[in-house]
């Protein structure tokens, strides 16, 4: 089973998972969002989630159309990333502050045992449980303030990875998936001019031991 988690330290209300066809007010499927955003990480080499970067093409959040994505790290990465970009002002923002996906490429690839099925409450919901259960804590900040945490479950998905030099070491082909975890939507994006976006999170008491995930930040400019 593969996570994906950002880390740092501050304490967050977690709500239940929101049901896939969970719409926004501007009417983006929020849990499609996020499967389409998995998509988008294994779509490109090198993945929008491999380590620092100022500009070039893992920049390029413009995989939904109306929709900005913003990457985390994955699992093993350095302590702090930091990576500068510029994103469209004004335009929806999504990010994963910490998410974990299953899936049958986990078995193909040699996982013993493999991910248990269905693939979304057997496995990514229970895993995401376990890994944000407090003492663990995450945080998410815009500017210096705190942004709103939500729980998103994408439900099952078909999962493409498209380069065998993925993050993930996985092979590549399209597989049934499910993912859940903790993300930020920014409806309504950002104004015009310089940002700073940073989120991650300390794990404690998980079945994977206690550590420390990676603290990313993005310099944004809007424009």
């Amino acid at each position: 089973m593969l996570m994906m988690v950002l880390s740092a330290i501050l304490a967050v209300a977690v709500a239940a998972p929101i049901a896939s066809g969970q719409t926004s007010s501007q009417g983006q499927n929020l849990g499609q969002l996020t499967a389409d955003w998995w998509n988008w990480t294994t779509a490109t080499s090198p993945s929008p989630s491999e380590g620092s970067y100022n500009g070039g093409p893992q920049c390029n959040g413009k995989y939904v159309k109306g929709v900005f994505f913003l990457s985390g790290a994955a699992f093993g990465s350095p302590p702090t990333v930091e990576r500068t970009c510029t994103v469209p002002a004004n335009t929806p923002i999504l990010f994963p502050v910490v998410n974990v996906i299953c899936g049958e490429v986990f078995g193909l690839a040699g996982q013993d045992p493999p991910d248990p099925q269905p693939y979304d409450t057997a496995c990514a919901t229970p895993a995401t449980d376990d890994l944000i259960e407090p003492p663990s804590r995450t945080f998410a900040k815009i500017d210096g303030m705190d942004a709103t945490q939500e729980r998103i479950a994408s439900g099952l998905f078909q999962w493409t990875i498209r380069y065998d030099d993925n993050p993930f070491g996985l092979p590549t082909g399209t597989h049934p998936a499910a993912s859940d975890g903790l993300w930020v939507y920014l409806e309504n994006g950002l104004n015009k001019g310089q940002h700073t976006v940073q989120f991650g999170g300390t794990f404690k008491h998980t079945p994977f031991g206690d550590f420390e995930g990676t603290t990313v930040t993005y310099k944004l400019t809007a424009r």
